[in-house]
């Protein structure tokens, strides 16, 4: 009999051993806080044999911009240990013209991804990509205005969320993508309270799934958590996400920017590139510069021609061996402009603005001076341009970095 006893404490142990738990801080507002999302998230994990643990701070209507200033959530952040923080932001605010998202919404999504980064080396951002609205958001609806419908909305809800995330090297949780799978396959599903904005119990159950499968990466429909769906409805929620979500993982960047592996660099002369670790507690160090040369040191100095580059990063970071991959843009020195299919940089010399002209989103931009330092310049958009103030430089070489399309670009220019 003991012999027996001894065998089922060791069985137990056994799978126990093989349960992941992983603790994640949701930072949000009503959309999260409805039907009680990360419980939900919790009680999936729980019958997968994993564990979720959690906090949440998720006052109505709250902001990005509320959160980044709150003590209570900062503090909450400092604690660290945490293996995801979400971030969600009020449900129209990613959806407005690009200048209003420009300065109220991607400043504050930085801002605490940085902060967040920082307290939670080995941790990592997920942004929740909630959907359009019903019927559209009818209250900022004009003649002719994306706001209108539901799909111009949520296309554009899609973008912003999709762009964040790029911009700090994060994660997305799609719900809202999740959501437009739905509504297309299976109109008769309620997804919506009666407000047409808020997730009844089925809206918030598709969210509960998809962050399920993007916190755990497992496939949901080996999971058989119901909650109060039907099991038909059930089915179709965990069959949905599947297709969207474990289907796609690198579509939404958890292959790609889940890594505890980190760094930047900085052009520093002409073509030579500088690169930094930014992995926390990491001694091993494999660079592959994507034009045939490698390195072992941690922080090197490569010298490049001119072309693109995927540039790979390998490191022990955090307990585990990750790699962490970047694109980067060579060219020549622009002397009129710099001009390619999607865009144009202009005037090339510049004197007191330099502007770029695209119908392509980019972000991060910096200007660098030819020895690789940060340099502070005014950057606003107006009419489909940036313009960037250049008054204050002196005559020389400078570089313009940017993001587009997940690449990171560096372009030459001269201030006259």
């Amino acid at each position: 009999m003991m012999k027996k006893l001894y065998f089922l404490f060791l069985l137990i142990g056994s799978l126990n051993s093989g349960q992941v738990t992983k603790n994640v801080y949701f930072i949000g507002n009503s959309y999260t806080g409805e039907n009680n999302l990360p419980q939900l998230i919790s009680n999936i994990a729980d019958s997968a044999g994993d564990n979720l643990s959690f906090q949440s701070y998720t006052p109505g209507g709250s902001t990005l911009q509320d959160h980044a200033g709150n003590p209570v959530v900062l503090n909450t952040i400092s604690q660290g240990n945490w293996d995801y923080v979400v971030l969600q932001e009020q449900s129209q605010i990613p959806a407005f013209s690009t200048s209003f998202v420009q300065t109220e919404f991607f400043p504050f999504a930085a801002q605490l991804a940085n902060n967040i980064r920082s307290n939670n080396p080995c941790g990592n951002v997920i942004f929740y990509m909630t959907w359009g609205r019903k019927n559209g958001d009818t209250q900022n609806c004009t003649s002719g205005s994306y706001l209108c419908t539901y799909e111009g909305m949520d296309d554009m809800l899609y973008e912003r969320y999709m762009q964040a995330a790029s911009n700090n090297e994060s994660i997305v949780s799609p719900v809202g993508r999740v959501w437009r799978y739905i509504r297309m396959h299976y109109p008769a599903l309620e997804l919506y309270e009666s407000d047409e904005s808020h997730p009844s119990y089925l809206g918030s159950m598709i969210a509960a799934y998809t962050f399920y499968t993007v916190i755990f990466k497992k496939d949901p429909t080996a999971v058989n958590f119901n909650g109060n769906l039907s099991p038909t409805h059930a089915d179709i929620v965990r069959s949905a996400v599947k297709t969207v979500v474990y289907n796609n993982m690198d579509t939404w960047y958890i292959n790609v920017n889940d890594v505890h592996t980190r760094f930047s660099y900085q052009i520093i002369n002409v073509n030579t590139v500088q690169f930094t670790n930014q992995s926390s507690g990491a001694t091993t160090f494999q660079w592959d510069f994507g034009d045939g040369t490698i390195s072992n040191i941690e922080n090197p100095s490569h010298t490049y021609n001119e072309g693109t580059y995927d540039v790979k990063l390998t490191t022990n970071a955090c307990g585990q061996l990750t790699t962490k991959n970047k694109k980067i843009n060579i060219t020549t020195l622009g002397t009129t402009e710099i001009s390619k299919s999607d865009f144009k940089i202009y005037p090339v010399p510049a004197k007191d603005i330099l502007k770029i002209k695209t119908d392509k989103k980019i972000s991060g931009i910096e200007i660098l001076d030819s020895n690789g330092k940060k340099i502070n310049c005014k950057t606003v958009f107006s009419n489909d341009e940036y313009w960037i103030s250049t008054h204050e430089l002196i005559p020389g070489i400078y570089f313009i970095t940017y993001t587009m399309n997940g690449i990171i670009y560096s372009e030459k220019f001269i201030k006259e």
